[in-house]
């Protein structure tokens, strides 16, 4: 299979540790900044320079759906994210997402008017991904992986199984089954980078070597072109409040110190 690896949300040991193994790994990754951590800044933003300089991806996060939201609200709003993010790396913002993978057909026309070759939104073919690139516009739409847990659809990530109140075992059994030709994959950081059970079942996934992870250009290189109004959207949100089989407090840490970056 083939593969785009994320790494999400704030937690500072969590994405030391997901760097660390990523590199030794060689796998490529997309690490996110959200709209809060640039914002407040401070130690956390500086780490992620930092894992920028290991030369992973920089994707950018708005922390509010843009769904009904006005042109000119998601205009500031990724603006503002891409000036940041690229003051950070020195280098191009090359995706963004708003909360829920959520985007209209505004969000499509800021990406090209800033220059911005991809975005995510939300799953519209199971766990295999599709990249579409709508007809009108230069901006390529990475449909992420989906997989139903209990009847209930949801990202293939961590945090979303973990939502879902799945144990790290079935996360661990639906990466070993899964039959695509090109899957998304996330991980949370103040999940499987700080809790062992959470860890060990993605390293199992990593150990398998059933995917050959790419950066975001060589992932996209095969995409559907259609209008815009025929590529599927998915506006569905099934689960919006966490509810876990173990709480997060409750589940084991990682007892080794957090590495150097």
């Amino acid at each position: 299979m083939k593969g785009y690896f994320r790494v999400l949300r704030s937690d500072k040991t969590g994405l030391a540790r997901w760097a660390a193994e990523l590199q030794a790994r060689g796998i490529p990754a997309n690490f996110n900044i959200g709209t809060k951590m640039l914002s407040e800044g401070g130690e956390i933003l500086a780490l992620m320079g930092r894992i920028a300089g290991l030369g992973f991806e920089m994707g950018g996060s708005c922390d509010k759906p843009f769904w009904g939201m006005s042109r000119s609200e998601q205009y500031d709003a990724i603006k503002r994210m891409k000036d940041g993010i690229e003051d950070l790396t020195g280098r191009p913002m090359l995706l963004f997402s708003s909360k829920y993978s959520a985007y209209t057909e505004d969000t499509l026309a800021i990406a090209d008017e800033l220059g911005i070759p991809y975005l995510f939104g939300r799953g519209v073919t199971g766990e295999s991904a599709a990249v579409f690139r709508p007809k009108e516009y230069s901006v390529r739409i990475i449909s992420t992986s989906d997989v139903s847990i209990g009847g209930v659809p949801g990202t293939l990530a961590d945090g979303s199984f973990w939502s879902r109140g799945a144990s790290p075992e079935e996360l661990k059994n639906v990466l070993l089954s899964l039959r695509a030709e090109r899957i998304t994959f996330a991980v949370q950081s103040q999940l499987s980078g700080v809790k062992v059970r959470w860890r060990d079942a993605v390293r199992s996934f990593l150990d398998s070597g059933r995917v050959e992870w790419k950066g975001i250009q060589a992932f996209c290189e095969a995409s559907e072109t259609r209008p815009f109004s025929e590529i599927p959207v998915n506006d569905t949100v099934d689960y919006l409040e966490p509810l876990p089989l173990i709480p997060l407090e409750k589940e084991e840490d990682i007892t080794e110190e957090e590495p150097a970056i």
